[in-house]
């Protein structure tokens, strides 16, 4: 006979919930957005090799366009003050356009377009 569980079901996994902004504003801008930032920049400042160094700020930029829909998301849910929500929604749109830039013109840069 099989034994029932008592585990609420999960509504997906952390990155799901950093997605669709689940995870919280707080978690979402100062962890996801801003220490994991400090990370990616950290890495970023001991490469010392060109490919490995364009490859990781490739990523880096993938990364923060996935977190700034997060964080954008999460404002939208905030239920604190509105001036966090709107500045969060600030930051997160000048990241996104600076990831856009970064994704595109920097390939394009390297090649000699």
């Amino acid at each position: 006979m099989e034994e029932l569980s008592s585990e609420v079901p999960q509504e997906g996994g952390i990155i799901k919930k950093l997605i669709t902004g689940k995870l919280g504003l707080v978690d979402t801008f100062w962890g996801a957005y801003f220490l994991g930032g400090i990370l990616f920049n950290v890495v970023i400042k001991a490469l010392q090799d060109v490919n490995a160094l364009f490859i990781f700020n490739m990523i880096y930029a993938v990364y923060i366009l996935v977190v700034c829909i997060g964080v954008w998301k999460a404002a939208s849910l905030y239920q604190g003050k509105v001036y966090w929500a709107v500045l969060a929604k600030i930051t997160a749109a000048i990241s996104i356009a600076n990831s856009l830039v970064m994704l595109f013109a920097l390939p394009m840069t390297i090649m000699g377009i």
